[in-house]
C-alpha cells in the first residue's frame, strides 16, 4: 500500500511538471505515463490478492471442483455453442446454486436485523463482494452459498464439518421484496419443527451438475465436491471431456454440420428415444430411490443410459417393494406429503411422476421436449415456441382441433376450451401456488371422490356443485354420475373443500380464487368472506395465498395483511377485511345457496361455521417441495 501511495504521488507530479517545466513533452508525459502505471500495477495487484484471499476463503467453505468423471464445466461450452450457452445462461436453471456474493445476490443484504423464533438476530451487512450475517451468540458468518432466483432465494452458511453448508434461517421473497423464516415459504404446521437442513445431503443430488456428497459413512462429515454449481450444459447432454477433446478439430465439427449428423461423444436429449429423453428430465424431475452409496459418490446415472437401472422412480403403487422400502416404512407421511391417495403426484418439480403415468407417454411418443426446451423458451416456463395454448397438444390430437367445440363443449378462444385446463388441472402444490398436474387425465368425479383431488371442473366453475359438474359429465360424455351426499349436491365444490379439506387442498382452492379464468368464469365478489376466514389459518402459505387472491376482489386492492405478524396483528387485519367486507354489495347471479349467500345477499356465517367443526382432524401435513 505504501508503494502504491509513492508511485501515485510521483505520477501526480511529474504531470504537474509537465505544464511547468520546459523540459520536452515528450519525456515527462513518458514518466508520467510510468508512475501512472506503475500506480495502476500496485492497485490492481492489491485488488487481485483481496480477490484472492477472498475467494480462498470461499473455495475451503464450497464444495471442491470434481475434475474426473470427464466434466468439462459449461465454459468449455460456450466458444462452439455461444447462442446455446446464452439462452442456458439465462435460465433459471443456471441459477439453482450460486456461490454467494453480493454482484449476484438479490436479497438487500442492506444492514437488515432477522429475529428468529427463538430470539438469535441476524444483522446483514455487505463487505465488498461479500455477504456477512452477524449473528447473536455466534459472531459474524459469512453466507456461502445461495439457492433460487426465480420466486425466491435461500441461503447457506458453514457448518464446523467439513465443507458442509446449514441452511440459513430465513428466505428472501423475490415478488414481495421482504424476509421471511424459512419455514413460512412451505405448507407447514405451526407445529412443525426440524432441524436445519444440511445443503450436501440434500440440494445436492439435483441443484448442481455432478454432484458427489461425500459424506463419511461413520461420521457423517461431508467433503463435497461438483462439478460445476447449478444446473449446467452436462447436466443434461453428460460429461463432456471426450467431445471437447473430440472437436478441437475444425475439420470435424464442419463434417458433422455438413452431414447434419448427431456426434456420438456427446448426448443430444432431442435426438433419445422419446422414453429415453424424458429420462434426462426425470433424473431431477422425479420422486426416486437413491441406489446405496449415493450419499458418498453421487448418483451414477448420466444423459442417455436408462434411469431405472441407477435412479428408479418411486410410483405409490410400488413404494413398499422399491428398494428404499425401509426408509419409507420409518417414515409413515412419506406417502402423503407426495401423492394423492390413488398415486397421483402432488408436489412441485417432479413432474416426470406424473408424465410416465399419462397415456400420452405409455401409448404415444410424447416427452418432456414435447412441450418445453431450454434452448427455445421463455425462462419462466420453459415452453417451446408453439407450444403455448393448444399448440402442444393438437399437433397429435389434429382431429380434436378441427371440431373443438364439440370436444370441449366451450368455445373455441375460451379458458374451457384450452387443452391443459381440462387434462392438465392445477392439482399440483409448490412455491405458494398451485402448479399444473403433468399426470395427463380427464375429470372423473369419481377420482376426487377417492382421493380428495379437486377436478378440472370445479377448479374453475368454483361457484358449482358436484352435483352440477356430474351432470355435464353425463350430458356431453356418459360419464356415470357417482353417488353424492347431500351437501355435494347444495353447496359449492370449492365451499366444502375450503371447510373441510385437508391443507393441500385448501392451499389451491385459495389459489384458484385469485386464477384469472376461475375469476372470468364464476366470478369473485362471493369469494372474499371465504379468502378472509383462510387468513386465520393456521398454515402461513395458505395465509400468504388467501391474501394475494382477496387483493384481487375489488375493495380490497389497497388491503394490508402481513401473513407471518404476530397473531394480534394478524386479528386486528382480519377485522378490518370483515369490515370492509360488510360494506360490500354481491352480485345478484351471486347471492346462491350453493354459495352460502341469502337471496339479500346477505353471507351466512353461521352455515360456513358449521362446516369448519367438521373438518377433518388429520389436518397435519407437510408437503416435501
Amino acid at each position: 500500500m505504501e508503494s502504491l501511495l509513492v508511485w501515485t504521488i510521483a505520477g501526480v507530479a511529474v504531470i504537474v511538471l509537465l505544464g511547468r517545466s520546459r523540459a520536452p513533452s515528450s519525456l515527462l508525459l513518458a514518466l508520467a505515463l510510468l508512475a501512472s502505471t506503475a500506480a495502476g500495477d500496485a492497485l490492481w495487484s492489491n485488488a487481485r490478492a483481496r480477490r484472492a484471499r477472498s475467494a480462498e476463503g470461499l473455495r475451503q467453505s464450497l464444495p471442491e471442483r470434481a475434475t474426473q468423471n470427464g466434466y468439462v464445466s459449461s465454459n468449455s461450452c460456450r466458444a462452439c455453442h455461444p447462442s446455446q450457452y446464452a439462452s442456458w445462461h439465462r435460465s433459471y436453471h443456471r441459477s439453482m446454486t450460486q456461490a454467494a456474493r453480493a454482484s449476484l445476490v438479490l436479497a438487500p443484504f442492506s444492514g437488515e436485523t432477522l429475529t428468529a423464533t427463538d430470539g438469535t438476530t441476524y444483522h446483514l451487512r455487505r463487505k465488498d463482494d461479500e455477504l456477512w450475517a452477524d449473528i447473536s451468540g455466534l459472531g459474524p458468518r459469512r453466507i456461502t452459498m445461495m439457492t433460487g432466483s426465480h420466486h425466491m432465494q435461500a441461503f447457506w452458511i458453514p457448518g464446523d464439518r467439513g465443507n458442509e453448508q446449514i441452511e440459513f434461517p430465513f428466505t428472501y421473497l423475490l415478488d414481495d421484496q421482504r424476509w421471511v423464516a424459512r419455514r413460512d415459504v412451505f405448507l407447514v404446521g405451526c407445529d412443525y419443527t426440524k432441524s436445519p437442513s444440511m445443503w450436501n445431503r440434500i440440494c445436492i443430488e439435483c441443484h448442481v451438475t455432478g454432484g458427489q456428497p461425500g459424506l463419511d459413512r461413520l461420521t457423517g462429515i461431508p467433503e463435497s465436491r461438483v462439478a460445476e454449481l447449478g444446473i449446467a450444459c452436462e447436466a443434461c447432454h453428460g460429461p463432456a471431456a471426450a467431445h471437447a477433446r473430440e472437436n478441437e478439430s475444425p475439420f470435424r465439427r464442419l463434417a458433422l454440420h455438413d452431414r447434419g449428423a448427431g456426434d456420438p461423444t456427446i448426448i443430444n436429449p432431442a435426438r433419445l428415444p422419446p422414453k429415453r429423453s424424458a429420462e434426462v428430465c426425470g433424473q431431477c424431475h422425479g420422486i426416486a430411490c437413491p441406489p446405496d452409496g449415493w450419499l458418498q459418490t453421487g448418483i451414477p446415472y448420466r444423459p442417455g443410459q436408462t434411469l431405472a437401472a441407477e435412479k428408479p422412480i418411486l410410483e405409490l403403487a410400488s413404494l413398499k417393494r422399491s428398494a428404499c422400502r425401509d426408509q419409507i416404512a420409518a417414515d409413515a407421511s412419506f406417502g402423503p406429503s407426495r401423492y394423492w391417495p390413488d398415486g397421483m403426484v402432488r408436489i412441485s418439480g417432479r413432474e416426470y411422476n406424473g408424465l410416465i403415468e399419462s397415456p400420452c407417454f405409455k401409448r404415444g411418443p410424447i416427452t418432456c421436449l414435447s412441450c418445453h426446451s431450454m434452448h427455445d423458451s421463455d425462462p419462466t416456463w420453459q415452453l417451446s415456441a408453439g407450444a403455448s395454448g393448444n399448440g402442444a397438444c393438437l399437433k397429435c390430437h389434429p382431429a380434436i382441433g378441427q371440431k373443438l367445440e364439440a370436444h370441449t363443449h366451450h368455445p373455441a378462444g375460451s379458458s374451457g376450451s384450452e387443452c391443459y385446463n381440462c387434462h392438465m388441472p392445477n392439482t399440483t402444490y409448490g412455491l405458494l401456488r398451485a402448479m399444473r398436474s403433468h399426470q395427463i387425465s380427464v375429470p372423473r368425479l369419481a377420482d376426487t371422490l377417492k382421493a380428495g383431488r379437486p377436478n378440472a371442473c370445479n377448479l374453475c366453475h368454483l361457484d358449482r356443485t358436484l352435483a352440477w359438474t356430474a351432470a355435464a359429465l353425463a350430458r356431453w360424455y356418459g360419464t356415470p354420475t357417482p353417488s353424492l351426499t347431500e351437501e355435494q349436491r347444495t353447496i359449492a365444490e370449492s365451499v366444502l373443500e375450503l371447510a373441510r379439506g385437508g391443507a393441500g387442498v385448501r392451499a389451491i382452492i385459495a389459489f384458484s380464487m385469485g386464477w384469472s379464468p376461475a375469476e372470468a368464469t364464476s366470478g369473485n365478489d362471493w369469494m372474499a368472506p371465504y379468502l378472509i376466514e383462510l387468513l386465520s389459518d393456521e398454515y402461513a402459505s395458505i395465509r400468504y395465498i388467501a391474501y394475494r387472491s382477496l387483493k384481487r376482489i375489488k375493495g380490497f386492492e389497497d388491503f394490508r395483511f402481513d401473513y407471518v405478524a404476530p397473531p394480534a396483528a394478524r386479528w386486528e387485519a382480519q377485522k378490518e377485511a370483515r369490515r370492509r367486507l360488510a360494506l360490500m354489495t354481491v352480485k345478484v347471479a351471486d347471492r346462491r345457496p350453493e354459495l352460502l349467500f341469502s337471496p339479500q345477499g346477505q353471507f351466512l356465517r353461521d352455515a360456513l361455521e358449521r362446516l369448519l367443526l367438521e373438518r377433518r382432524e388429520d389436518d397435519e401435513m407437510v408437503l416435501a417441495e
